[in-house]
């Protein structure tokens, strides 16, 4: 199963059953239905062109059943495995992670070109073969195709396909997971801006698939120019769930944010003189606490308290991704109310000139800048006074003395 390759003069093994490369080849074997070990050595086998071992592949199972991801009846004493839905739940999210990975190995390798002479850049193209069918299973077939691979080369062909549909329409792909309410989906492309998985990005995602459902094709169509409007009123988790689903941000002007503190939204299209209002009812922190008992005290500890080792941040972001994907799976109507609601939007943002700040020099939105008084005509930073700020208070005044001038040092 080793192979040894001499790149410039050093050698280095490559395992190509690497614990990584044979687990995602399990766990694809095992989502297309029950199996025993052994018949997933076979199916790996012809997926690969490699045999693994039994010593690889029964550990891993093992591991596998531990983690929850999947699990194991006994008939007749052979035993068969399938995934969970922790496990199809993490499937989805090797799946969806997939295309920038591989891409991200082929174009490092493909620029690497200088470092390696022909012979050792095909040999190391060859293993990025066996990884991208870890990745891409076709069926049972081994992918045969050897051409000298490039950033833009034939095994990207599904990432191009893919980028040039996004490119024209960039939510296409979120449109396509709100029609089909994939819940799951959904919360992981939120995580991406998010950056992990918790309760309040769960929810800020469900209550934004079915507002946006319960609003028509032209709010979940929406190109983030103003005519869909998202009314957020915490500055929180859900927002970014919000801002994720919806495509209505604080760059696009789309997101009004009003400080209330509540876990609720509104949706409304602009013309239109109705939309709706989603809100979490208070007892979601019971079934946060039955799906994940640990998340609350964990919360307490790591981000209220900002106490806790390293040990305890990963245990806090794992419980969170346990209660994230359980909130999803539960009813709508046990986690949420929505009702019929006349929408206060404000006007169209308006397009502000922009002006040079006398003190620093900078580039400024005409709006921006002291109206009258001794700093007129000048920034806020370099004028002192007041500004307000959005952080986790919410929206709060400042006092503009304080800031430092951006030629003067500290901001």
């Amino acid at each position: 199963m080793t192979k040894t390759y001499m790149y410039r003069h050093r050698y280095v093994d490559v395992d190509i059953m690497a614990t990584g490369i044979l687990k995602m080849l399990m766990l694809h074997v095992m989502a297309e239905g029950e199996a025993s070990g052994y018949d997933i050595m076979k199916k790996v086998e012809s997926l690969s062109g490699k045999k693994p071992s039994t010593g690889s592949v029964y550990p891993l199972l093992k591991k596998m059943e531990r983690e929850g991801w999947i699990s194991g009846r006994t008939e007749d004493g052979k035993t068969f495995y399938r995934l969970t839905e922790v496990g199809r739940e993490h499937v989805a999210q090797i799946k969806e992670a997939r295309h920038g990975f591989i891409r991200n190995i082929y174009q490092s390798i493909a620029l690497a070109n200088e470092t390696f002479d022909d012979a050792e850049l095909h040999a190391l193209m060859s293993d990025m073969h066996d990884l991208h069918r870890g990745f891409h299973p076709r069926d049972g077939e081994m992918m045969r195709s050897k051409k000298p691979l490039g950033p833009n080369s034939d095994l990207d062909a599904a990432e191009f396909e893919r980028m040039e549909r996004l490119k024209e329409n960039p939510r296409g792909e979120f449109i396509q997971a709100i029609r089909d309410e994939d819940l799951a989906r959904c919360l992981v492309k939120t995580a991406e801006i998010h950056g992990h998985f918790c309760p309040g990005s769960a929810l800020g995602v469900m209550a934004s698939a079915y507002g946006l459902n319960r609003l028509g094709l032209a709010s979940i169509y929406s190109d983030g120019m103003e005519n869909l409007m998202a009314v957020v009123e915490i500055n929180a988790c859900f927002a970014d769930g919000v801002q994720a689903v919806s495509g209505c941000t604080l760059g696009n002007n789309a997101l009004v944010y009003r400080d209330l503190g509540r876990l609720a939204v509104t949706f409304a299209i602009r013309g239109r003189d109705t939309g709706v209002r989603v809100r979490v009812l208070p007892d979601f922190r019971d079934k946060v606490a039955e799906a994940a008992p640990e998340f609350f005290p964990l919360l307490e500890k790591v981000i209220k308290d900002r106490a806790g080792d390293e040990n305890d941040a990963a245990a806090f972001r794992e419980a969170g991704r346990v209660a994230a994907f359980a909130l999803i799976r539960l009813p709508f109507e046990e986690l949420f109310a929505i009702e019929e609601v006349r929408p206060d939007l404000p006007d169209y943002a308006p397009i502000a000139e922009s002006v040079i700040c006398p003190g620093c020099g900078e580039m400024i939105m005409a709006s921006k800048v002291v109206a009258e008084g001794e700093g007129r005509g000048r920034c806020f930073s370099c004028a002192g006074g007041e500004y307000r700020q959005v952080e986790g208070r919410g929206i709060v005044g400042r006092d503009r003395r304080k800031l430092t001038s951006p030629t003067g040092g500290r901001f």
